[in-house]
């Protein structure tokens, strides 16, 4: 039996997981950040084997068929991502903590095989929030801004399958409500879906 925990934080591109992730990795360097495999091609400034595992359309769906991904996705670009099994097994059965920061539909793929997982959405306080941080993160082409908060609005959706959410507001408080859930500290309890006053965002787009 498995005697680590796996925690999954998923929430729309620009929405701030990688800001929020990064003090706590430092402060927990037993913590396992898992990195995913794409088929794609590495972007600027993205490095093999931190930004992701960059393979070939035939490595991936040799993983396909062992079985050795606990989730995948294939796009219309024709790209797959996905993310392998192995390490995080490993993590589990050495009693470690695993993060995995994946999208919804990742997320409900792993929550069949590991039910038990901690899960996290992480919301921004509104869309116009979302927009602006995506154009001042220079990466999504205008032509690409509607379809990406289009897909945005399809994730805020999902929060109510999570666990808990939690809406970065401020990246100090968001970081710290983050920490509050994995250290399983009682001010937790306001950051689970049911009870959470943060709901503003959910109202805009249902």
């Amino acid at each position: 039996m498995d005697k680590g925990r796996i925690v999954i934080i998923s929430g729309p591109s620009g929405v701030g997981k990688g800001t929020i992730l990064k003090p706590i990795l430092e402060e927990n360097p037993d913590f396992f950040f898992s990195v995913s495999a794409t088929t794609r091609a590495p972007r600027p400034g993205e490095v093999p084997g931190v930004s992701y595992h960059y393979i070939t359309v035939a490595e991936f769906e040799k993983l396909l068929a062992e079985d050795a991904l606990l989730e995948y996705n294939h796009y219309a670009s024709g790209d797959y991502y996905g993310t392998p099994a192995n390490p995080v097994r490993e993590v589990l059965a050495r009693g470690g903590t695993a993060i995995l920061d994946v999208e919804p539909n990742g997320a409900f793929q792993i929550l069949e095989r590991y039910p038990q997982a901690i899960t996290i959405f992480v919301a921004p306080p509104a869309l116009a929030d979302l927009r602006a941080r995506l154009i001042h993160r220079g990466d999504t082409p205008p032509e690409k801004m509607e379809p990406r908060l289009k897909q945005a609005v399809w994730e805020i959706r999902q929060a109510c399958r999570y666990t808990y959410l939690v809406v970065n507001d401020d990246k100090d408080a968001c970081t710290n409500r983050v920490k509050a859930i994995l250290a399983g500290a009682p001010e937790a309890e306001a950051c689970r879906y049911e009870n959470n006053t943060h709901l503003n965002i959910l109202k805009e787009v249902i």
